[in-house]
């Protein structure tokens, strides 16, 4: 339903002397709140006003940073649902398809900051409900409605001077910033944008937790839903069903397959038998588009085979550990490498390697069964920032390794007091990787083959354990999701929950 508000607020009506402006702030007002609530603004007007003060500090060059607009699926007029672009959002844009901000350098986050966003024609009520008004835009993303402006005004507000772009990969708004003549933002540019969206704050944490609960209810609700004759069809939708009725909507392409060895296994044409691993990755997005991102794993016949089970417990044991070592001043990678050692002593343990565990995982022979790395940023989005690329996952003067497994880790910071990551070691009996020489044959002097081929003949799949981890200055990690069952006696409890329905 539509509400039209009487915004009083003064914010709305800002002198445009700074320190004027700056004597007229105030806490919000109701009909504030209530802005915010309409647009699902995650933060306060003044926590935008400020973000874009800090980001505006460190520019030499105007910056415009694009909503986007949604993608045609077939045709023009069916589009994919909009989701405006997540840098956009930080700084406080409404979530408005082809809108955009332009931050206007050394600007204090009220005056020097302008919105572009679309006039609306007059035929759009009757399709889409009416629009939403600029004194609402203006009280929920902490400007005066004299800072809202048409599109078409770019070019006078540019006025021809160099600027700089950030723009979500959507055909349209590309287009657009190619015929402004707008340059990519360089890296100098996205580092203050990375340092600042690296640290969660309040408003930030309160949202992603907010997500990890409805997250964390579909998977309960998923587990629930596990029986042997089903298909991974009827378990998606129970979670993502799940999502809909919580207010939320899955942070990604919800993963539920019996084939836990293809790690990003898309489709849901499998049936669930007797002596399958169901693996689920998935999280929600709530409202203002912060994410939840965990994997289970459920036994279909609601009892893990021995093997199973102590391959579980090795990746459990990777998780754990390496969950208690994201503490400030940690280097990502040094976790990674943790958990790759654990899952070597685990295989050691399940006679499908054989040697030391310090050595095994200096040759790094866990990449045949853990080929990827051991987690990932998280926030607005799934992958934070990955639209930035190894800027924001790895710190200057830091690079990829080059090798086969070692090459997929996304991310080489030191934590920081404030970073969310998650933590999701894995094991996988991965046929296309054993069917590979290159791969398998430097590590032939350690590989119990036999048992492997064993494995691989039974479809195995794989298990991967994954959690949400905030940093902390006090405490030790916090487990963002710890209350998700994961130990096997608790997984298969909360399966049998759905017996009593």
């Amino acid at each position: 339903m539509w509400v039209q508000l009487e915004i009083e607020d003064p914010r709305l009506a800002m002198p445009d002397n700074a320190e004027d402006a700056q004597a007229c702030r105030h806490p919000m007002t109701e009909n504030v709140r209530m802005a915010q609530q309409i647009l699902n603004m995650t933060a306060p007007p003044e926590v935008y006003t400020q973000r874009r003060s800090r980001l505006a500090a460190g520019l030499k060059r105007p910056l415009v940073i694009l909503a986007g607009r949604a993608r045609a699926r077939t045709y023009a007029g069916l589009d994919y649902p909009f989701r405006a672009g997540s840098t956009y959002l930080y700084f406080g844009g409404p979530p408005i398809e082809g809108a955009a901000w332009i931050i206007e350098p050394n600007s204090d986050g009220m005056a020097g900051s302008t919105l572009l966003r679309p006039l609306a024609d007059p035929d759009d009520a009757v399709w889409t409900g009416e629009p939403v008004q600029d004194d609402v835009i203006a009280a929920a993303a902490g400007v005066s409605v004299g800072a809202i402006r048409a599109p078409r005004d770019i070019e006078e507000l540019l006025a021809k001077r160099e600027s700089a772009s950030i723009c979500p990969p959507c055909p349209a708004s590309l287009n657009w910033v190619t015929s402004l003549g707008l340059q990519p933002a360089a890296a100098d540019e996205l580092l203050q944008i990375i340092d600042m969206r690296n640290v969660k704050d309040d408003h930030e944490l309160t949202a992603m937790r907010d997500a990890a609960d409805i997250g964390a209810d579909a998977h309960e609700v998923a587990m629930a839903c596990v029986v042997a004759g089903r298909s991974e069809a009827e378990i998606a939708a129970a979670f993502e069903s799940t999502l809909i009725a919580g207010g939320c909507v899955a942070s990604f392409t919800p993963i539920v397959t019996v084939r836990g060895e293809i790690l990003h296994c898309l489709g849901y044409n499998n049936t669930m038998n007797p002596g399958d691993l169901l693996l689920v990755d998935g999280g929600a997005a709530e409202p203002g588009g912060y994410a939840s991102d965990n994997t289970r794993v459920c036994p279909v016949s609601r009892e893990f085979t021995a093997i199973q089970k102590q391959l579980y417990n090795v990746v459990l044991r990777a998780e754990r550990e390496a969950i208690a070592a994201c503490v400030p001043g940690r280097r990502y990678r040094d976790v990674h490498d943790l958990a790759a050692r654990v899952i070597c002593e685990g295989l050691i343990e399940a006679d499908l390697l054989r040697g030391e565990p310090d050595d095994l995982a200096e040759r790094r022979a866990h990449t045949l069964f853990f080929p990827h790395g051991v987690g990932h940023l998280i926030g607005l989005d799934t992958h934070d920032m990955e639209d930035f690329g190894d800027l924001a996952g790895y710190a200057p003067g830091r690079e990829r390794r080059t090798g086969f497994g070692d090459n997929a880790l996304r991310l080489d910071r030191d934590l920081e007091v404030g970073m969310t990551v998650t933590i999701e070691p894995g094991i996988y009996i991965v046929p296309a990787i054993w069917a590979r020489d290159d791969l398998v044959s430097p590590f032939a002097d350690c590989v119990n083959r036999a048992a492997v081929d064993a494995l691989i003949e039974s479809h195995f799949g794989g298990i991967r354990l994954e959690d949400i981890v905030h940093v902390r200055a006090q405490g030790g990690p916090e487990n963002i999701t710890e209350e998700l069952p994961i130990e096997t006696d608790a997984v298969i409890e909360a399966m049998k929950l759905g017996d009593e329905v």
